[in-house]
């Protein structure tokens, strides 16, 4: 196996490296705090939920940018893991919208902490940097993640 020498390749190979493991981290299912794992598109929805506040289930896939079917679907596993319930709107009693239970309170808030972990470990990691060092990484990872939109047309 080539051994990677130049900075370039250094790089490149971490980055690789952190985002397999980050897309492994993400493919475990957590309870964030309750007795019952949850998908990562699981805990989306349920932060969607909580965010939007009363929107109905075509806000809420226009908002995610997907299907009515995929929200339809995932509200329905997570009304029988007891974290959503549908009720009834108020002003129009025809229309069933998600609203979470205190389960699925207790996962939105834990999530929220998970990510303020992450962000912790960032900025404590970014707190040895002046502010032009942390200008050419953001700028850096930014340019990385548009170069990651044109690989992904290219695939």
């Amino acid at each position: 196996m080539k051994e990677h020498t130049s900075d370039y390749e250094i790089i490149s190979y971490a980055l690789l490296r952190i985002v397999y493991k980050l897309t492994e981290i993400d493919k475990q299912a957590r309870n964030y705090g309750t007795d019952c794992p949850l998908h990562v598109s699981e805990i989306h929805m349920i932060k969607e939920i909580k965010r939007s506040n009363g929107s109905h289930m075509s806000e809420i896939a226009r908002k995610l940018d997907v299907t009515r079917g995929a929200v339809s679907q995932i509200i329905k596993k997570l009304e029988k893991k007891g974290f959503v319930n549908k009720e009834m709107v108020s002003e129009n009693q025809l229309m069933l919208v998600p609203v979470l239970t205190e389960k699925g309170e207790i996962a939105d808030s834990n999530h929220k902490r998970y990510h303020e972990v992450f962000n912790n470990s960032i900025k404590k990691i970014l707190r040895k940097s002046n502010i032009d060092e942390r200008k050419v990484i953001k700028d850096f990872l930014l340019e990385v993640e548009e170069k990651c939109k044109e690989l992904e047309d290219f695939i």
